[in-house]
């Protein structure tokens, strides 16, 4: 099962590649595809906090819009194989979308905030049955939050740290809300003009 999520999310990224060299190509405004390692501080089970790590992956693609507004594409996947110390695993992935806002007022620092909506996916053992099987459930995803990169070179930049609020509306026999918090740094690749 992690081997066909890694493979996604391959994919994912290539074709997030593919999209900022197209987009490039087209003389679109400025685009960055980020990729990053993604800590995620989760709350699956309600009630108590029930709090637990996760560890995954995150890219991103944006593309210009004008005066520091950009569009964004979000996907990460994150994974905890002993829930609450429980013996249960679980991977989450969400896909994102939605307005980012830069301030692009320094030679080297960039400063942005972003709403994002889309969907998250959860799989593993937690959703499945009491035999110890896999299962997976969907529903709604958000995050809300900002981070600050540092420009390297004229393409390359510095993910020095995103952090945002993700809310997932996931089953758990209660309230199917889950109120994370993720933490990504890594790095940017910059394409066209900005």
């Amino acid at each position: 099962m992690i081997t066909v999520y890694r493979r996604r999310l391959g994919y994912f990224l290539a074709a997030l590649l593919l999209s900022a060299a197209a987009a490039h190509g087209q003389g679109l405004g400025g685009a960055e595809v980020s990729l990053g390692y993604s800590y995620m501080r989760a709350n699956a089970p309600p009630g108590q906090c029930g709090c637990f790590n996760m560890n995954g992956l995150s890219g991103e693609f944006a593309t210009g819009l004008g005066h520091g507004f950009s569009v964004v594409a979000d996907l990460g996947g994150y994974h905890q194989g002993n829930v609450d110390s429980s013996g249960l695993s679980l991977w989450v992935v969400n896909y994102l979308f939605g307005p980012r806002l830069s301030y692009r007022r320094s030679k080297h620092w960039t400063p942005f905030a972003q709403f994002l909506v889309g969907g998250a996916h959860g799989s593993g053992t937690l959703y499945g049955s009491s035999t110890g099987a896999s299962g997976s459930a969907n529903g709604f995803a958000l995050s809300t939050g900002g981070g600050l990169d540092w420009k390297a070179t004229r393409h390359v930049s510095v993910r020095l740290f995103q952090v945002e609020y993700l809310n997932t509306r996931l089953p758990n026999s209660s309230n199917d809300v889950q109120n994370n918090l993720r933490i990504t740094a890594g790095v940017v690749f910059h394409f066209g003009k900005k």
